[in-house]
């Protein structure tokens, strides 16, 4: 799966040439779209041109098609580019501080790179004033660092942000830069100056924007759902559910529950209302089977947030509770385990307080594992004794009890993806 980690075998001589080349093929990209032209550049502030506009929207455009593309057909995993964190605020200063320096100086930091080296004076002086520019700020920066780290996001993407899938990102997006395209050239032909001459359109351009139009919405068509990535991921996460390497016993989840120092316990209970009003664990978070898909960006960026982070799928049997699984790890969100035997056996367990108390009452589900195998005096929730084991006078003794009855499945594991990256 890309990225291709066996690029590394060209060795360090290799790898640097494959850098070198990439950059030959940017600079060239840049150069023969007009990047290294000032009055080009700033034209499109004053809508002389579209050039770099048109160049940039470009590039976006076809590489999200492809990445996208790639991702949909399993061959790219996403979570592994690196996308900037946001800095809300801060970023909007920067990008402001930037737009009024290109206006000025007619460069951008890349752009004046790439002019400086085809011998233009101009770029030389905004290249030593960027280096000056980067000493000054070097020297300066605990005079503001808490508004430069401030209004921190993390990794932040649209999909996030609207909660809809990539494929659908990818065409609206095609739309608005298509639209941007369009705009661009009107504005162009309205506001430039009586001695620019007009660039004519050509002819290719409406069958290009039907080809990319269509190209976005077949990476919508085949994005996949959670069946289809589960699918993809099938061949090495199915063995662990045959070999009960994710199914934790109720004496693992209560002292996992315990550990609140070490650990980050997300208790998950997927069954129906009805259900979860009957009984269930203090600690937990009902989110409903068919509402699930739904809280898969707050778990991701729970654990991203906190490592140390462990999710726990509860249902009364198994059922549920597997193909709850089975969607959080096909969405990949990291450490998520499930309770063997469900609630079911957590009462089983721990609910001999409450049976002598006559709350609960044993009884029979006629092997249906989606059910309750006993019987309720009243529905409430999590107050009963089983389900709030901290409150328990007893816990320190009930933990030390059962450390030893169980053999530990749970393996934290740290989030993956790139250590950084980005432009510029």
């Amino acid at each position: 799966m890309f990225p291709l980690a066996s690029i590394h075998a060209l060795g360090k001589v290799g790898l640097a040439l494959v850098e070198i080349l990439i950059g030959i093929g940017f600079a060239f990209g840049l150069e023969i779209s007009g990047f290294s032209n000032s009055y080009v550049l700033t034209g499109q502030f004053y809508f002389r041109n579209g050039r770099v506009i048109k160049a940039m929207f470009t590039a976006i455009l076809v590489a999200m098609v492809l990445i996208f593309a790639s991702v949909a057909v399993g061959l790219l995993d996403y979570d592994v580019i690196w996308v900037d964190p946001t800095y809300l605020w801060p970023g909007v200063v920067g990008g402001a501080l930037m737009g009024i320096g290109i206006i000025i100086g007619g460069y951008c930091p890349g752009t004046s790179i790439v002019s400086s080296t085809a011998l233009k004076k101009d770029a030389w002086f905004f290249v030593l004033g960027g280096l000056v520019g980067t000493f000054l700020f070097s020297e300066t920066e605990r005079l503001f660092h808490y508004f430069y780290n401030s209004s921190f996001y993390g990794r932040v993407t649209l999909m996030d942000v609207f909660h809809v899938s990539a494929g659908v990102v990818v065409f609206v997006m095609a739309i608005i830069i298509v639209l941007t395209f369009w705009l661009n050239e009107w504005a162009v032909n309205k506001f430039k100056r009586e001695d620019t001459q007009p660039y004519p359109t050509p002819r290719w351009a409406p069958i290009a924007t039907v080809v990319v139009l269509l190209a976005a919405a077949g990476v919508w068509a085949i994005w996949p759902n959670w069946q289809q990535r589960w699918n993809q991921v099938a061949a090495t996460q199915e063995p662990l559910l045959q070999q009960r390497e994710v199914q934790i016993s109720p004496y693992e989840l209560a002292t996992t529950i315990n550990k609140t120092k070490t650990l980050q316990t997300v208790i998950v209970d997927v069954r129906d209302d009805y259900s979860y009003n009957l009984f269930h664990l203090r600690w937990s978070r009902h989110i409903p089977l068919d509402e699930l898909l739904g809280a898969v960006p707050e778990f991701r960026k729970m654990a991203k947030e906190t490592p140390a982070t462990v999710f726990v799928i509860v249902s009364n049997g198994e059922d549920q509770a597997t193909q709850a699984w089975k969607m959080l790890v096909a969405e990949k969100v990291p450490n998520v385990y499930l309770l063997a035997g469900g609630l079911n056996d957590w009462i089983k367990v721990f609910g001999e307080k409450d049976m002598a108390e006559g709350k609960i009452m044993e009884a029979k589900a006629a092997g249906n594992t989606q059910l309750l195998d006993y019987y309720f005096a009243e529905a409430l929730g999590d107050r009963y004794r089983a389900a709030d084991m901290l409150a328990d006078p007893d816990n320190d003794e009930i933990i030390e009890k059962i450390k030893d009855q169980f053999v530990p499945k749970i393996k934290v594991k740290g989030p993956t993806g790139p250590a950084g990256g980005g432009c510029g």
